[in-house]
């Protein structure tokens, strides 16, 4: 196994392109209030607390599941190291992330680390691969709002520690709240409200020396002069490039404000997710329970979420 990524648990998107960034926010089981809209209260999305969490639950059944059938499975750690994990799927910025972390791109570089597979010994026996990854002959097809499609393998242990953890009906609802997560993003970027808003955040970032057209060139412009910078080895110009980072995030941030861009993305995502939502409104509060459940099911008595 190469990665940590595995078929049944990559949540495999038939023809689905995510708008925006990486789905993300703050969610309703998160103990801290949320700062930035995000589709739905961030359904589809779980806080760092949250994904180790969950993600150590997943490991320990998958682990037992495994060795119910014979082999050894050591759960896998959950890497920290991708700190634009958390990113707002507008793009929207804090300037208390800004300051802390600008973008989080140059950080997650620089704290890369090999991937070191905790299962490589046993990772080339088929059998073993089969029984952690199941079989296309139990393939499993879910038709998905506009016409995608997703699938699983149902005798996988990795598919059973899922259902384990959440719920049969988890894959239905997670990727159908994903999908109109991602149609809610992609209108809300083409409202108007929206794009007023967006043409103050230009000529903001144009005043501060800082011309951007979009949201995501400012990261663009990080990614793009990173690759040189790490490629030189020199601690000086990385050092450069941090403070370069942070100080664009800064202005990125600031000017956000200036221009309102998150009151007005939450004007415009309150119609959006209407019109999204239609006859999905069971399919949200089943998928909020179904996490609730989870989420209590590995936070001890007492402990705060």
């Amino acid at each position: 196994m190469k990665s940590r990524i595995r078929l049944v648990l990559a949540a495999l998107l038939l023809g689905l392109g995510a708008a925006g960034c990486d789905a993300s926010g703050s969610t309703t089981q998160s103990a801290a209030p949320q700062a930035q809209p995000r589709p739905f209260h961030g359904v589809t999305y779980y806080d760092p607390r949250q994904r180790l969490l969950l993600h150590t639950m997943e490991e320990t059944s998958i682990a037992s599941c495994m060795r119910a059938r014979g082999f050894v499975y050591r759960p896998q750690p959950l890497s920290d190291s991708d700190h634009t994990a958390d990113a707002n799927p507008y793009g929207l910025l804090t300037l208390q992330q800004a300051r802390n972390d600008g973008f989080g791109i140059t950080s997650s570089a620089l704290d890369a680390r090999p991937f070191v597979d905790a299962n490589a010994a046993e990772d080339g026996s088929a059998a073993w691969k089969a029984a952690l990854d199941g079989t296309t002959a139990h393939r499993v097809y879910l038709t998905m709002p506009g016409h995608r499609q997703f699938f699983y393998n149902a005798d996988a242990c990795a598919t059973r520690a899922v259902v384990e953890l959440y719920g049969a009906q988890y894959y239905r609802l997670f990727n159908t709240l994903q999908i109109l997560s991602n149609q809610v993003v992609t209108t809300v970027q083409a409202d108007p409200r929206f794009l007023a808003a967006q043409r103050r955040w230009q000529a903001c970032m144009s005043a501060a020396g800082q011309p951007a057209g979009s949201l995501s060139d400012p990261l663009s412009s990080v990614s793009a002069r990173l690759r040189p910078a790490l490629a030189s080895h020199d601690p000086a110009r990385i050092h450069t490039m941090v403070g370069f980072e942070l100080n664009l995030a800064e202005a990125d941030a600031e000017c956000q404000a200036t221009a309102g861009l998150a009151d007005s993305v939450a004007a415009s995502q309150q119609d959006a997710e209407r019109a999204a939502i239609t006859s999905h409104a069971g399919d949200l509060a089943e998928l909020q329970a179904l996490q609730r459940r989870a989420l209590a099911t590995g936070t001890p008595a007492g402990g705060g979420r």
